[in-house]
């Protein structure tokens, strides 16, 4: 997406003028430029400024902050950040936690994380800890890693997820109203926290409920929360009938003119008949657009 610049100041509680100055005298973030002068920043630069945000939050000086988003030194006690712009780099720190999470060693895990904090939310996710998540799955399916191990390495994860929502949802939000469950039953929950990470980063303000929501309280969530957008996601499988039942009673609590949405690899492969017009179904939550 591309933001105007009252759009990212209101986004990340950074003035106006302050974008300005950076812009000029650090060349942090670099927005596109209009014709007419008007200035349009991506998701990765509102990526940018919060860093920049958390970072003087942290005492660091306007200079040391942009140093270690742009991967320098971040300063006195601060690991140098890796070039994390190739798949070399992502494979090593992978490598590198997950060797740590299966030795249950979590201050060390805890260091390596600290080495990615000027990567990019999403870019974690999808290149760090959704892979480690499939690889310790495997080598569990494997006999190669206990329950313990493929647990501790899911409990890490989630924590990681968490703190990025709590960090993400942290600003100003004048986007859509969304709130996020998963299905009844539903005990994996790590891809809706991923997606109420991506949805938080676009401004979206999140309620999440995580994993295990009844029908009965999520519709009742429904009738009493403020909401835009509902995204139930669905990772085991569901019978097509079960899934139209709670299609119609998620669809008839929303509230008018509210989207929802379910998606994730539970649906059903056959085409689903009778869903409310209301009800869409996605397989792929990256695809998910709320503008």
């Amino acid at each position: 997406m591309r933001y105007r610049m009252k759009t990212v100041s209101e986004l990340t509680g950074v003035p106006r003028n302050t974008l300005v100055a950076w812009e000029r005298r650090y060349g942090v973030p670099e927005p596109e430029r209009l014709t007419n002068g008007y200035r349009l920043y991506s998701d990765s630069d509102v990526e940018t400024l919060l860093r920049l945000r958390d970072a003087l939050a942290r005492g660091l000086s306007i200079s040391e902050a942009v140093e270690m988003v742009r991967g320098g030194d971040a300063g006195p006690g601060v690991a140098t950040q890796p070039a994390m712009n190739e798949a070399s780099a992502f494979a090593v720190v992978r490598d590198d936690l997950t060797e740590a999470l299966l030795a249950f060693d979590r201050p060390r895990a805890d260091r390596i994380v600290d080495r990615i904090l000027n990567v990019p939310y999403l870019s974690v996710i999808e290149e760090i800890y959704f892979p480690i998540l499939r690889r310790v799955g495997d080598l569990w399916q494997a006999a190669l890693a206990t329950v313990a191990q493929e647990h501790f390495v899911t409990a890490f994860v989630r924590d990681q997820l968490v703190s990025m929502l709590l960090r993400a949802g942290a600003r100003p939000a004048l986007g859509p109203r969304v709130i996020c469950s998963t299905f009844p039953g539903e005990q994996h929950e790590l891809g809706l926290l991923a997606l109420a990470v991506h949805l938080s980063l676009r401004g979206c303000r999140v309620t999440y409920l995580g994993a295990d929501v009844p029908t009965q309280d999520l519709c009742r969530c429904l009738e009493q929360a403020a909401h835009d957008c509902v995204c139930v996601s669905l990772m085991i499988s569901v019978s097509a009938e079960t899934l139209v039942s709670f299609a119609r009673s998620v669809a008839a609590s929303a509230a008018p003119g509210a989207r929802v949405v379910l998606g994730g690899a539970g649906l059903p492969p056959e085409p689903i008949r009778k869903l409310p017009k209301r009800v869409e179904l996605i397989r792929d939550w990256r695809a998910l657009d709320l503008r």
